[in-house]
C-alpha cells in the first residue's frame, strides 16, 4: 500500500474515474464528496492556494483519497497561519458530510496510511484543521489517538448541526406526523397558491434552458434576503461554482430544481440534490411581491411530496438552525471536526485566538469589569483545562 500526494488540478482531474469507482465502493459518502463537487470547488476556490490530496493505493487499484488543501490566514492581524483543510471548506459555500473515501474491504489499514502520511509527510501547515466528519468516524479517532501519540495537541468539536427528517412512503403519511396546525397550513395556503391564475408547482426537467432557472434563482434568493444579511449568491465565485455544480449533476440525474409558478412567471425555486437514498435542499428563493401566497412553504412541501414519490428514505435540510427547517423535520444529527496544532508559533497564536480566547472571555464577561492581564491568564487556563 503506498501513499501519493497529487499538487496539481491536472492530477486531480486524471483521479476522476478512479474516484468514481471508490466512491460507489463507499456505503457511507455524501454528494459533497463527489468527484464533481470537489474538482469544481476547487476550480473556482481553490486558485493560488497549494492542493494536497493525499491517494492511497494498492498497485493501481485506488483504496483511500483524503483531499486537502493549504489556506493561509492572519491571527491578531498580522502572523500569516497555514492550515491543512478540507477541499470543500474555507469558502463561502457550505457542504456537510466531508469523510474521506476509504475502501471499506480494507478500512483498517488504508485509515492508518492516510493518518501516517497526514502527520508524517511534509505538507507546510501550522495545522491540522479537518471538518465535518461522522461523530466515531475511525478515522478521525485514529487522527486524534496517533497526534497525541507525537505529542501534539488535538481537540475535537462540533462542526454543524444537521436538520432532517425520515421519509415514509406516501406523502399522507408524513403530513400525519406533523402537527395538526402546521398540516392546515400546509394545505391551506396550497391550495392559495394553486388557485392562484396560471399557478403551476414542477421540477426542471430541460438541461437547454437550465441557465434560465439558475438566473432565476439567483434572483430570487437575492430578492428575499435583500437588506438582511443572509444572500448567499453573493459572490462571483458562489454563482459560477453552482452553475457549473448544477450542470454537471443534472447530467447525471442528481440535480432536483423545484419551481412554483404564477402567472407564467416563476416566483420560487429551491435548489436540492438526489444523492442515493437522499434528497438534501441546498438553497431557494422567493419572490417577496407574492409573500402572501407563501410559495416558499408550498414549494417545500412540493420537494418533500416528490422526494417520498421518488422512493427517497431521508429529506435533509443541511446545515443551519432555523425555524422553517425544524416545521419540516425534527431529527437532529451533527457532525464534527478535529485540529491538531503542530509546533509552531503560528499554531500556538492561532490555538490562543481561536481556542483559548473566545471561552476565556465568556467567563470572565458575567464580571462586567475590565480584564486585567490576570485574570485572563486564569480564565484561559480554566478553559484549556
Amino acid at each position: 500500500m503506498q501513499v501519493h500526494l497529487l499538487t496539481t488540478p491536472e492530477a486531480l482531474e486524471a483521479l476522476r474515474s478512479d474516484w468514481v469507482a471508490l466512491q460507489d465502493r463507499v456505503s457511507q459518502t455524501s454528494v459533497f464528496m463527489t468527484w464533481e463537487w470537489q474538482f469544481l470547488w476547487w476550480k473556482h476556490y481553490g486558485q493560488g492556494q497549494p492542493l494536497r490530496v493525499l491517494v492511497v493505493q494498492e498497485g493501481e487499484k485506488v483504496l483511500g483519497i483524503l483531499p486537502l488543501y493549504l489556506q493561509t490566514r492572519r491571527v491578531f492581524r498580522f502572523f500569516p497561519v497555514r492550515l491543512l483543510r478540507n477541499v470543500g471548506t474555507g469558502g463561502d459555500t457550505t457542504p456537510d458530510d466531508l469523510d474521506p473515501l476509504i475502501d471499506p474491504a480494507q478500512a483498517g489499514a488504508v485509515v492508518a496510511a492516510l493518518v501516517d502520511a497526514l502527520l508524517t509527510q511534509p505538507m507546510g501547515q501550522d495545522l491540522i484543521c479537518l471538518a465535518d466528519f461522522q461523530p466515531g468516524s475511525e478515522f478521525a479517532r485514529q487522527l486524534r489517538v496517533r497526534s497525541q501519540a507525537l505529542g501534539r495537541t488535538a481537540q475535537e468539536a462540533t462542526s454543524a448541526t444537521i436538520t432532517f427528517t425520515g421519509l415514509p412512503t406516501r406523502w399522507n403519511t408524513y403530513l400525519e406526523s406533523l402537527h395538526r396546525d402546521r398540516r392546515n397550513v400546509i394545505r391551506r395556503f396550497r391550495r392559495k397558491l394553486e388557485g392562484a391564475a396560471g399557478a403551476r408547482l414542477f421540477t426542471w426537467t430541460d438541461a437547454q434552458t437550465l441557465d434560465q432557472g439558475i438566473d432565476r434563482l439567483i434572483e430570487l434568493n437575492r430578492a428575499r434576503w435583500a437588506g438582511r444579511g443572509g444572500q448567499a449568491f453573493g459572490s462571483e465565485a458562489y454563482c459560477g461554482f453552482h452553475r457549473e455544480l448544477m450542470h454537471a449533476l443534472f447530467a447525471q440525474g442528481r440535480l432536483r430544481l423545484h419551481g412554483a409558478e404564477v402567472d407564467g412567471r416563476i416566483v420560487a425555486l429551491l435548489y436540492c440534490y438526489r444523492f442515493r437514498d437522499r434528497v438534501l435542499y441546498f438553497q431557494g428563493g422567493f419572490d417577496p411581491a407574492q409573500a402572501a401566497l407563501r410559495p416558499g412553504l408550498t414549494l417545500m412541501g412540493h420537494a418533500i411530496e416528490q422526494a417520498i414519490e421518488e422512493g427517497a428514505q431521508v429529506f435533509d435540510m443541511l446545515r443551519g438552525e432555523y425555524d422553517f427547517k425544524s416545521q419540516w423535520a425534527k431529527q437532529k444529527r451533527r457532525t464534527a471536526q478535529t485540529t491538531v496544532f503542530e509546533g509552531s508559533l503560528a499554531a500556538a497564536l492561532w490555538r490562543l485566538r481561536m481556542h483559548l480566547l473566545p471561552p476565556a472571555k465568556r467567563f470572565l464577561q458575567p464580571l462586567q469589569r475590565p480584564l486585567s492581564p490576570l485574570m485572563l491568564i486564569t480564565a484561559i487556563t480554566a478553559a484549556e483545562g
